[in-house]
């Protein structure tokens, strides 16, 4: 199985001073990843998405689609595998979503003589803590009919996955009880989880308290010799709260530069994009 890299940037500003004699800090990490599909490169395209329907859409040098009439139409679907957000000690709860794909449809004339430009599609996200149970999937909105929206190739969608504080309160009450036991390390959200899930194996069936791993979903109709290329995403978030110093300086050892990871029983490592620096 090839390994994907997904450039990623961290930056940590500290938005208050060390206390005298405390154990903790307020800090802030913004994150930017992203994740670039190329659909002219078959190896690369299958690693990092399924689309359907799988017998008629095939991948050529001139990317993801079928050879037909350019007025004649298929149904399908393109999904990314999941990739993981936020890090393996701090979840997100909150993500921006930029996506991009190329080419934008192309215009084209009806048996009748009438030029028609086919629908742009649509572009959905959703987002799961253990990469078995999902949100919905969320719509994201097209920005290329904005007003004063600039003339871009390709067409672009925008939105935002966000966990409402409703949903993440319970999971925020066992952190807080989790951060008061003799442990390690007392802000690792990764230890939490396993500790979370031996009291109620149940847990992530109930409650979806943040966003550990997130898929994309595209839906329209393809036309003939109209395939499409690349399909990019951006996704920027902000990881904030108090952070509590290791006990033991091993557990937190490399931990920023590894995304979330914990998985649910039986999901298997390959299943995911692991999105390393």
């Amino acid at each position: 199985m090839p390994r994907f890299t997904t450039p990623t940037t961290v930056y940590l500003f500290l938005v208050c001073t060390l206390l005298a004699n405390s154990a903790s800090h307020a800090a802030v990490i913004v994150e930017f990843k992203s994740l670039k599909i190329d659909f002219t490169n078959p190896k690369d395209a299958s690693a990092k998405a399924s689309w359907s329907p799988a017998n008629k859409l095939s991948i050529t040098d001139e990317g993801l689609g079928w050879d037909g009439p350019a007025n004649a139409s298929v149904d399908g679907w393109l999904q990314t595998k999941p990739l993981a957000v936020g890090l393996s000690w701090r979840t997100a709860t909150s993500i921006s979503l930029q996506v991009t794909i190329d080419p934008k449809p192309k215009e084209f004339i009806l048996p009748n003589g009438q030029k028609s430009t086919p629908y742009a599609g649509r572009v959905f996200a959703r987002y799961s803590p253990d990469m078995k149970h999902w949100s919905t999937w969320q719509e994201l909105q097209s920005t290329d009919l904005a007003q004063n929206s600039p003339k871009k190739s390709g067409r672009h969608f925008s939105g935002r996955l966000t966990v409402p504080n409703r949903a993440r309160h319970p999971y925020g009450l066992l952190l807080s009880e989790y951060s008061k036991q003799d442990v390690p390390w007392k802000s690792d959200e990764e230890a939490a989880v396993a500790w979370i899930l031996k009291q109620q194996p149940d847990f992530f069936s109930k409650h979806l308290p943040f966003i550990g791993y997130v898929e994309f979903l595209f839906e329209g109709g393809i036309y003939g010799n109209q395939r499409i290329r690349s399909f990019n995403a951006d996704l920027s978030y902000a990881l904030s709260g108090l952070h509590a110093i290791p006990r033991d300086k091993n557990v937190y050892h490399n931990r920023d530069s590894i995304p979330w990871r914990f998985k649910s029983k039986g999901i298997k490592n390959t299943e995911h994009l692991p999105n390393q620096k």
